[in-house]
């Protein structure tokens, strides 16, 4: 090998090793869930703002990202699966970090089981559990990176409601 063959190695390992701890830092995890309390006067059947299109929103707490919006709209399905008081159900679930906008958005399918064998989702004070996936992609800013499924989980009775989000 001849000398400037090896300092041109040398460079571009050098080089390398400098971009790899700067790629690993950009990749976003999941990790985020909401506790609240929605009391039954202020329930109009949508727990988003009246100029939002949504039917559900609030705001996740995500480790090492902060605060951010999210809005679920429902889907067309809500079939029975066979099993009482279980449906199968989709629709759009979006994420807005509050610190500075990113966003991204997917598909979402899942399981809504009501405990009260209701079939609305929308019905304040009976309890339920949902668990559902998320097909995340199109993300911009500090998701425009992130791809692939993630899983929303929830559950309610009476004026509380919890759920999580990971990936």
């Amino acid at each position: 090998m001849t000398r400037t063959y090896q300092i041109l190695l040398a460079v571009l390992a050098m080089i390398g090793l400098a971009v790899a701890p700067a790629s690993a830092s950009t990749t976003v995890v999941l990790n985020g869930s909401f506790d609240r309390t929605v009391l039954k006067p202020e329930f109009t059947g949508s727990t988003c703002a009246p100029d939002v299109n949504g039917d559900e929103c609030g705001v996740l707490q995500f480790t090492g990202l902060g605060a951010a919006d999210y809005i679920y709209v429902y889907g067309p399905t809500f079939e029975p699966n066979g099993t009482r008081g279980c449906f199968t159900i989709d629709g759009t679930f979006t994420i807005r970090l509050e610190s500075d906008g990113s966003t991204i958005s997917g598909p979402l399918s899942g399981v809504f089981c009501s405990l009260s064998g209701r079939r609305t989702p929308q019905a304040y004070g009976n309890p339920f559990t949902e668990e559902d996936s998320i097909n995340f992609g199109n993300g911009t800013g500090r998701f425009a990176a992130l791809r692939g499924t993630a899983i929303f989980q929830q559950s309610a009775a009476g004026a509380r409601n919890r759920g999580t989000l990971s990936d």
